[in-house]
């Protein structure tokens, strides 16, 4: 295998891993890392893609023609998260690649260096809050619903920027993180101020949180027959929803304790 494949091989490898990473669709994913990989010289070149993993068999002529490498990828991919901005970017780096406005060297390092970037914690915080507020709106929430709404938008930003230190998987994150918020707004609702609708800010608060893109994402993969992947999916997008009610279940449990207990 000469340098060039071997660029475009690495190519193909990192983007499908951020797809994955990205939770892109199976067939995506499968479907991004062929096309790359249809731009080398080697015989053979395949596929396949699941939830947490890409596997790449790849077929390249050697020194002595009547034998071939043969070579089988193994990519394990376990941190996954909606990226629906990674998705495009992807998408855009491997369409420039297939037109020949770049190179693999230049693609590769193009998907490192966005790879790299985040938003920064003023971007997050704002976007949560907007987010938050907007659903307070379309829930028919009142101004009260709208300022009281910027306390568990905090809560969210802290915890989704502590995840990585609790040390704690992202169902114990997503039960921490509702508890929470259903343990404080019902104890401000009861002891600070009752000029706001508990009910609507608890539902705006959670509809962010609820994976809606990984079950739509799930549905397509069933869609396009990829049943293993579009299961695994949906699987976890289910895991994620009741991790959410359990933690806003415990929160509301533990308010109405305390409420009773000083009453």
């Amino acid at each position: 295998m000469d340098r060039q494949d071997k660029d475009i091989l690495q190519l193909a490898n990192l983007a499908g891993r951020i797809l994955i990473q990205s939770e892109a669709e199976g067939y995506r994913v499968e479907r991004t890392v062929r096309q790359i990989l249809s731009k080398s010289q080697l015989e053979y070149a395949d596929a396949f893609s699941s939830a947490s993993g890409l596997f790449i068999n790849i077929e390249s002529s050697s020194q002595d023609e009547t034998e071939s490498d043969e070579t089988t990828l193994v990519i394990r991919v376990n941190n996954r998260q909606n990226h629906m901005r990674c998705i495009h970017q992807v998408h855009q780096v491997t369409d420039r690649f297939m037109r020949d406005e770049i190179t693999s060297q230049e693609a590769i390092h193009r998907l490192q260096t966005f790879q790299i970037e985040e938003y920064s914690t003023h971007n997050n915080f704002v976007s949560i809050i907007a987010l938050i507020m907007c659903y307070v709106g379309i829930l028919n929430g009142s101004p009260g619903d709208l300022v009281i709404s910027l306390i568990p938008a905090i809560l969210i930003l802290f915890f989704e920027l502590s995840d990585d230190r609790f040390g704690l998987n992202r169902f114990s994150i997503n039960v921490l993180m509702t508890a929470a918020l259903a343990f404080v707004l019902p104890l401000i609702d009861f002891y600070v101020t009752p000029n706001f609708n508990l009910d609507i800010v608890i539902a705006a608060t959670l509809m962010p949180l609820y994976p809606g893109t990984a079950f739509t994402n799930a549905i397509r993969d069933f869609l396009h027959g990829d049943y293993s992947t579009g299961l695994t999916r949906a699987i976890d997008a289910i895991i994620l929803g009741l991790s959410l009610a359990l933690g806003t279940g415990i929160g509301l449990a533990l308010s109405r304790g305390v409420i009773h207990l000083w009453t």
